[in-house]
């Protein structure tokens, strides 16, 4: 009998986390998945200011544990923390040369599961799952029975609130603050695109090399 495609996604999901645990890189054999998560989160945002309540927002932790984690992981020598030019009350969070490594090999041993992952399928193929993947997940996150639809990375219904909503006045636009959930929204979007495009570009780093 054909498995309910919920069921396939979800083996599927597991083989990938175990595929990912038993070929983790010697250099994040002694971090804590937590520590990993944050980790990778400050990678992806190198290029901004991340403070202790963006770590609490992203993942949905109260401040005390994040104070607890992101001490640890100071005193392990993975984070360090860094004045702010603007303020100098305030103290972001930034990669130590370390976890940067740290970083670094995570993502090239998930390019590498992505390409085997990918092994016998068409550009047309890929493009084709990764929008049914889409529609699914928006056909459950438009029955409103999961919470904040901005959490889920679903183009099209980003893609027609983008098109509901007006540009706003320069007076009017929000300034970013750490307690600002509009990022979860960029985050989730780009998270999307970008897991799209790395695989486009392994495709086409496995047809060059054929």
């Amino acid at each position: 009998m054909t498995k309910p495609p919920s069921v396939a996604i979800h083996s599927l999901h597991n083989v990938i986390n175990r595929y990912l645990r038993v070929t983790r890189p010697e250099a994040a054999e002694d971090v804590s998945n937590g520590n990993v998560d944050i980790i990778v989160y400050l990678a992806w945002h190198d290029n901004e200011e991340i403070f202790p309540q963006d770590i609490e927002q992203r993942f949905g932790v109260t401040r005390s544990t994040s104070c607890r984690v992101l001490g640890l992981m100071e005193q392990k020598g993975l984070i360090a923390r860094e004045p702010v030019k603007r303020d100098a009350r305030l103290k972001k969070i930034v990669l130590t040369d370390k976890s940067r490594h740290i970083a670094e090999v995570l993502r090239d041993n998930a390019k590498n599961m992505e390409r085997i992952l990918l092994e016998g399928l068409e550009d047309d193929q890929i493009r084709q799952f990764m929008h049914v993947l889409d529609v699914m997940q928006t056909n459950l996150v438009k029955t409103g029975l999961i919470g904040d639809e901005s959490r889920y990375p679903s183009l099209e219904i980003q893609e027609q609130d983008a098109s509901k909503s007006q540009v706003p006045q320069e007076s009017q636009v929000p300034q970013k603050t750490c307690d600002d959930y509009a990022s979860n929204n960029r985050d989730a979007r780009d998270e999307y695109v970008s897991h799209v495009l790395r695989i486009s570009q392994e495709m086409a780093i496995a047809r060059n090399r054929k």
